[in-house]
């Protein structure tokens, strides 16, 4: 129902619980009188915090009833993909923010999405640990499936290193130790994640932290970037441990796989996982993640360009671009770790992520919170890929 009246509005505020019993309490008994119509009442409440602009938009469409997912009350969009949508919202009983994660409504009655979307809650739900998103609540009202995740703020690894550009080494090395470290969790129970890469390593940044978010120019000059400390949470397990059957008429993102034998992202997915994702271990996790290392410290993945055919090729028979072509203040123990987890065969990459935690933990000394200068070697960043896209 639309809002045609403040009265209207009032009552859908109330029916459909939007605020707290309290915060009603003050609309009714005080503001209702000091407002003369829907939109100023809706500008109050999101002038005291009690109501978002996403909210107040949703209210005015007629779709009240939308914002609100049992105890769950929607407060924002904060993204979507091609089966889910993410938000923001408050849980009224446990008073807190969360993550909420929905299978779009279109999807619903398709059963390989909503077993791929169950599959990943009850992946998801088992992990507890520092660097690896944690979910409180997996569950279904009527026809929504919902994953309930803890909120975090902060900013994925790709999109950082396009605004940014390429990271300090010891941040780079501070980054990827910590995804090793939440691997390893999921190692050890017998989990594969299938689709490590940048998008999905997502930095929690202290609040005193603020990154530019201006994009560099295309330029070769020296780049000043922030140094950001934080947590690296791995997001997105919807891939994890499990063969996934394309749904009739879901659209592929770009460069990306997802069919019974192929699944992952082609700018970081292992040879031996574009063969079959379904026999890969650990270490093809451990070769993406080396893919996205080479992407944080150069700034473009290891075979940028080309179509998907040839990348996947590329990944199975040619060698990347040195690390040491791009710049020269790279420790000359790290482009040997980099090579070890991007070898062409499982056997000859880490066996495991804490032994590649262990081989990194040397050059993740301490970064000052201070601006420092990267020194990138002259047209390092002539043909950067992804970044800048």
């Amino acid at each position: 129902m639309s809002i045609d009246s403040l009265s209207n509005f009032v009552d859908q505020l109330l029916t459909n619980r939007i605020l707290a019993p309290e915060q009603m309490n003050v609309v009714t008994k005080e503001l209702l009188s000091q407002n003369r119509s829907a939109r100023a009442l809706a500008k109050e409440l999101m002038q005291r915090g009690w109501l978002t602009v996403y909210q107040v938009n949703q209210l005015f469409q007629g779709n009240a009833r939308d914002l609100v997912l049992g105890p769950y009350r929607l407060m924002d969009m904060l993204g979507e993909g091609g089966v889910s949508q993410v938000y923001k919202a408050w849980h009224s009983v446990k008073k807190c923010v969360v993550a909420l994660k929905v299978v779009r409504k279109e999807f619903v009655e398709n059963p390989d999405i909503v077993r791929q979307f169950q599959q990943e809650g009850r992946t998801i739900a088992s992990l507890q640990h520092p660097n690896i998103i944690t979910t409180f609540d997996v569950d279904q009202i009527g026809n929504t499936h919902f994953l309930a995740m803890e909120f975090i703020e902060g900013i994925d690894l790709a999109k950082l290193i396009r605004l940014s550009g390429p990271l300090p080494v010891p941040l780079a090395c501070d980054y990827i130790r910590q995804a090793a470290l939440g691997l390893q969790h999921a190692h050890e129970r017998c989990l594969v994640h299938r689709d490590i890469k940048p998008a999905n390593l997502f930095l929690v940044t202290p609040p005193e932290a603020k990154i530019d978010q201006t994009p560099i120019p295309g330029s070769a000059d020296a780049k000043k970037i922030p140094q950001v400390g934080g947590v690296i949470k791995i997001l997105d397990w919807g891939l994890a441990d499990m063969r996934l059957p394309l749904a009739t008429g879901q659209q592929e993102p770009a460069n990306t796989l997802q069919r019974e034998e192929t699944i992952g992202t082609a700018d970081y997915l292992a040879p031996e996982q574009a063969m079959d994702a379904t026999k890969v271990d650990i270490r093809a996790d451990l070769y993406s993640l080396g893919c996205a290392f080479y992407y944080l410290l150069t700034g473009q993945p290891p075979y940028p360009g080309g179509s998907l055919l040839q990348k996947l090729l590329k990944h199975r028979e040619a060698e990347p671009k040195s690390l040491t072509d791009f710049r020269v203040d790279m420790p000359p123990g790290v482009p040997p770790v980099v090579q070890k987890m991007m070898a062409k065969k499982p056997e000859d990459r880490f066996r495991t992520p804490a032994s590649l935690a262990a081989a990194l933990s040397p050059f993740c000394r301490s970064v000052p919170r201070s601006t420092q200068t990267m020194i990138l070697k002259p047209g390092a960043l002539k043909d950067r890929g992804e970044l800048g896209k």
